[in-house]
């Protein structure tokens, strides 16, 4: 029976807030950017929210005797209306003119008639900023940014008011006026720093993450290793799959990314909750293991070759594929300076993966020591084979093949041995 998966977490429940906000989600139009669905769904709820605002003017206007006002907030209402039309059918720059000019073009006429005591022009900034965040080029937005603040300042040119209200009615606008427009656009901007904040984490995430098979990415690798090398010792394993590239050749790219899948899920399976697996790039996986144990952590590496050889990989195609991995091992540390150390590790376990490559594959191979020419292999028997055998490279007569030190002519292979080393 298969083992439990110790890193599996169990999903939090979400708040009342957070279900409705994706249940009030709107419908993404399918012609929109992904990269614009965030922005669609802020600016439809400020649309809406406009939209109540513009009814709820015409119980504010109706306290003032004229009906000219309350023919332009009809007017504002309207174009609120088409602006939800053109957003809804993926035209956001053009939904969102429909809503920022009428908007400076009503606070100007109200101020016009009614007076520059009621903070009309408030809403010349809200339009202003709903320029600045849209989702068109710099050029554009400084372009109808610029010409919407030359229309206030011209509109302030214009003999006022036409029209005499009262002063209660002047000072109930300026405050409800102040209220709107520093909701807008604080809600607006807390909102956009709430989705920067996301993009944020979804691309650190991607950025530590291999998209295929969800295992670490070299960057992470390098961040992991050098935090757990200052905690303490710490293991290399470098795992190769054998003959990889005939398995692209033969069954296709996408069998072999399957294969990839099926094995980091294996490899993590068999892993403790305190390693790492980090995909180094290609076939090429390494897990981090923090260890003293050189026994144990040549039992780990064992254990994950028996995991990938005794059970054959199945398939979308429904056929069965018996794959193999190579394995280099490599301990070292604590070390205050991992970033010297690090490399020397990595360095040490792929030496000893691309040994275990020419002793024949599917096998352990480490290399504890740097500069030295003790390496040990051990062959794990696979499903259908019960035979083991290892050998220590600690005496003159040893038939396992010898890792070269750093400074040998291994170091210097060329990349056509390597090439036939990986094939």
């Amino acid at each position: 029976m298969a083992k439990s998966d110790r890193r599996r977490t169990v999903e939090r429940p979400k708040g009342i807030f957070h279900t409705a906000l994706l249940k009030w989600r709107w419908p993404v139009p399918l012609r929109l950017a992904e990269r614009h669905a965030s922005l669609y769904q802020l600016f439809m709820w400020v649309y809406i929210s406009s939209l109540g605002c513009h009814v709820g003017y015409f119980a504010l206007l109706s306290l003032q005797p004229y009906p000219q006002p309350v023919v332009i907030n009809v007017f504002g209402t309207l174009a609120n209306v088409l602006a939800i039309v053109l957003h809804r059918k993926g035209f956001l720059n053009a939904g969102l003119l429909m809503l920022a000019v009428p908007m400076s073009v009503k606070a100007a006429l109200w101020e016009y008639q009614l007076g520059a005591g009621g903070g009309f022009e408030y809403f010349h900034i809200v339009a202003v900023f709903f320029i600045c965040i849209a989702p068109m080029s710099r050029f554009n937005r400084l372009v109808f940014s610029g010409l919407l603040l030359l229309f206030y300042m011209g509109t302030q040119y214009f003999v006022s008011p036409i029209y005499f209200v009262s002063y209660d009615f002047m000072s109930l606008a300026s405050i409800v006026n102040l209220v709107i427009s520093a909701t807008f656009i604080a809600v607006v901007a807390v909102q956009i720093g709430w989705e920067a904040e996301q993009r944020e984490k979804r691309y650190r995430r991607d950025l530590r993450h291999d998209q295929l098979t969800g295992a670490l990415s070299r960057f992470a690798l390098q961040e992991e290793g050098a935090r757990m090398l200052k905690q303490g010792g710490l293991g290399v394993l470098m795992i190769d799959v054998d003959h990889f590239k005939a398995i692209n050749d033969t069954q296709g790219h996408a069998i072999g990314d399957e294969v990839l899948v099926e094995l980091t899920q294996r490899l993590r399976h068999h892993l403790r909750g305190s390693d790492q697996l980090c995909r180094q790039g290609g076939e090429e996986f390494v897990a981090l293991c923090p260890s003293h144990d050189r026994g144990g952590l040549r039992h780990a590496a064992e254990r994950l070759l028996l995991s990938i050889n005794s059970r054959a990989f199945t398939l979308s195609n429904g056929q069965l594929l018996r794959v193999t991995i190579s394995i280099g091992v490599a301990q070292g540390g604590p070390a205050s300076s991992a970033a010297s150390l690090l490399p020397d590790l990595l360095h040490r376990a792929d030496q000893a993966m691309y040994s275990a490559k020419r002793q024949g594959r599917n096998r352990v191979v480490s290399a504890w020591n740097a500069g030295t020419s003790a390496v040990s292999s051990t062959i794990v028997p696979s499903a259908s084979s019960s035979n083991t055998s290892e050998s220590d490279m600690t005496g003159p007569g040893a038939s396992a093949l010898q890792l070269a030190p750093r400074n040998s002519t291994d170091e210097q292979r060329s990349a056509r041995e390597i090439y036939l080393l990986k094939r």
